[in-house]
């Protein structure tokens, strides 16, 4: 097996409320309580506003993919048995853009602008995050 820890996503107290998301398969972000603006990754206050704690809602999985890479041969050794794998940002339908695995959709099929949709993969034993698929 492999050894993930210098690659795995932080798991820490701000983290945990979307790691348990993510195991209930729930995407979750936060968002600005005062002007509704989503951010994510989970952070204990705004960005830019350090004054405001965010609040946690439920994401409705769609998005549009924004731009992708297909890594043939990854130069990180704990992802090089995984390759070739693509990863991708989306722009959530909530605002949010956010890096994640595209599965299960043929790489010729793929397109900057195309719905997505998450679905929650096991990319890792023990390792569940959110991925997403062409809609």
């Amino acid at each position: 097996m492999m050894d993930m820890t210098s690659v795995l996503p932080v798991h820490d107290a701000v983290s945990q409320v979307w790691f348990d998301g993510v195991a209930r398969d729930v995407l979750l972000l936060q968002r600005d309580p005062v002007t509704g603006k989503a951010q994510m990754y989970p952070r204990a206050r705004i960005a830019g506003f350090p004054e405001r704690e965010p609040e946690w809602f439920e994401a409705s999985g769609k998005g549009t993919l924004y731009s992708f890479t297909v890594v043939e041969k990854s130069v990180h050794p704990e992802f090089r048995p995984l390759a070739p794998f693509v990863i991708a940002l989306v722009d959530l339908d909530e605002g949010a853009r956010v890096t994640a695995w595209i599965v299960d959709t043929p790489v010729n099929d793929l397109r900057c602008d195309m719905p997505l949709r998450v679905v929650f993969r096991e990319i890792h034993p023990g390792l569940k995050m959110p991925c997403f698929i062409g809609a």
